[in-house]
């Protein structure tokens, strides 16, 4: 990362927190796993290793939503933001899984044992309707995988862009940040007290008051701050001031990754994600100079991110067959790699089922095309 944050940066930092995703979900929520918590050696802070670096990959969502902004601000930096063709991008690479992954579970995952101590996951496709099936396919609900909650989310986020893309083009950066802080705390704590308002007939229960005035902080802060970043090429400058001040090394990095991690276990909000995402970007993006078999494979992961991300939570939660499979080791660590694998290789294969069927597609329309 020389002058630019550029495209294989990005995709690295996507696979850096697909990891972390996975950790979130492997190691975080020791109900929802076959045969309960995992095994571990070390505790940190009076619980688990596992349990405490479980809680902090949550930050993968903040990540998503900072590079989100930051790729949005670019794409859209000589040319009109097209809003129908994010929407379409998004919702054709989540169709794409849930066309195959949804007729999966309720064709082989309908009658399952009660295998963790959340009952309601082992069940989750014991019975089909048409309209929850229809709610599900739009975004509307996430009944068929609870971690499919961020697309309805970051679909809010794309809405909300044009208005904080001319909030961030017309003000400096100054500005865009008290804006983004004053606005975190709205959507945190005012406008939900406010939707409690009987006299204003409770607004939270309202839909689009829900979607839009009580958005899931720091999320869409952290997408307001990735266009601001990459307006001002703030990136490169804090990377330049880390550099001059010799704060850029191994060693420190690695440190610096600790204190992040611990500040973010001990304060237990979300909202100063938004600061710890910058940082953490340019701290693992130079560690991983040094560690070039490691950059290799965040950067094939960062490239399946979106697939692997809608499609692990199946192997690690829902179909008891793979979840065997995942849990066999049962050390953290080692289920950790197995849930890495399976979902990468899904996502693989998922690319090149599509890539055939337009092939397929393509040798179809030909001769058509040649008459017309």
């Amino acid at each position: 990362m020389d002058q630019t944050f550029s495209r294989d940066d990005t995709k690295l930092m996507k696979g850096a927190a697909i990891v972390l995703m996975l950790m979130h979900h492997l190691w975080g929520f020791p109900g929802r796993i076959a045969g309960g918590e995992l095994w571990h050696v070390l505790n940190i802070c009076g619980e688990s290793s596992l349990t405490y670096f479980g809680s902090f990959g949550k930050i993968c969502v903040s990540f998503f939503f900072f590079l989100g902004g930051y790729g949005v601000y670019l794409s859209t930096h000589s040319k009109r933001y097209d809003l129908i063709a994010k929407l379409k991008g998004l919702y054709l690479s989540y169709w794409k899984v849930f066309v195959i992954f949804i007729p999966l579970a309720f064709f082989f995952c309908a009658h399952q044992p009660t295998y963790c101590d959340e009952a309601e996951i082992c069940t989750r496709y014991a019975e089909f309707s048409r309209q929850e099936c229809f709610n599900n396919f739009v975004g509307f609900s996430t009944s068929y995988n609870s971690e499919w909650w961020f697309l309805n989310s970051y679909i809010c986020a794309l809405i909300l862009y044009p208005v904080i893309d001319r909030i961030v083009r017309r003000h400096s950066t100054l500005f865009n940040i008290w804006a983004i802080i004053i606005g975190t705390i709205l959507i945190t704590n005012v406008f939900p007290a406010i939707g409690e308002l009987e006299v204003l007939g409770t607004l939270n229960d309202n839909y689009l008051y829900h979607a839009f005035f009580l958005l899931s902080a720091p999320y869409t802060a952290c997408f307001w701050m990735g266009a601001v970043f990459a307006k001002g090429n703030l990136l490169i400058q804090l990377q330049d001031a880390l550099r001059r001040n010799n704060l850029l090394h191994p060693v420190l990095d690695v440190f610096f990754i600790g204190v992040i991690i611990q500040l973010r276990s001990r304060l237990t909000e979300q909202t100063p994600d938004m600061i710890y995402v910058p940082f953490l970007i340019l701290f693992f993006l130079d560690l991983l100079r040094y560690m070039r078999p490691l950059r290799w494979l965040l950067l094939r992961i960062g490239k399946e991110s979106t697939s692997m991300w809608l499609i692990h939570p199946f192997f690690c939660y829902y179909f008891y067959p793979v979840v065997k499979i995942v849990v066999a080791p049962r050390w953290g660590i080692l289920c950790l790699l197995v849930l890495l694998a399976l979902s990468y290789i899904a996502a693989r294969l998922v690319r090149l089922f599509w890539q055939g069927i337009g092939s397929m597609m393509q040798r179809i329309q030909k001769p058509f095309l040649k008459l017309s």
